[in-house]
């Protein structure tokens, strides 16, 4: 049971070690309350990263995570410096896109929630608020 339990244990840890590697680490200070895959986040300090189908956002304060199913709607290429989107009605904000930096190269749409869809058929006037990300790539350490 132990060797079983040991096996286990090792193919989640390389399987944790496979998605982590070269995983590009967006970190944000957003300074409103925003809605994300139909989550209130609080204004804070975020940490976004991406896998080929989700985005995942997590904040510093407690409950305030989530994640989304994404869009692919370009290469980041030509994106310079990377950003969050967010669509702005009134007072609320819903996260709309994130964008790597350049050398990394990828930019995802998340998909309206409910509560936006209703906001936006009532208030068709949208602002999109552009706020620049500071990035850094996630490495594994080689063990010899």
């Amino acid at each position: 049971m132990a060797k079983k339990s040991f096996a286990t244990l090792g193919i989640l840890a390389l399987l944790a070690a496979a998605s982590a590697f070269g995983q590009t680490k967006l970190t944000a200070d957003v300074p409103f309350e925003f809605s994300f895959a139909s989550k209130v986040m609080p204004a804070g300090h975020y940490d976004i990263t991406r896998t080929p189908a989700v985005l995942m956002v997590r904040g510093f304060t407690p409950g305030a995570g989530a994640l989304s199913p994404t869009t692919n709607i370009g290469d980041g290429k030509d994106s310079g410096q990377g950003r969050l989107v967010f669509h702005k009605y009134g007072d609320k904000y819903f996260l709309a896109e994130a964008w790597s930096e350049h050398s990394s190269g990828w930019a995802v749409s998340v998909p309206m929630s409910k509560t936006e869809r209703e906001i936006a058929r009532a208030n068709p006037d949208v602002a999109r608020v552009t706020l620049p990300l500071r990035t850094g790539v996630v490495t594994l350490a080689s063990l010899k």
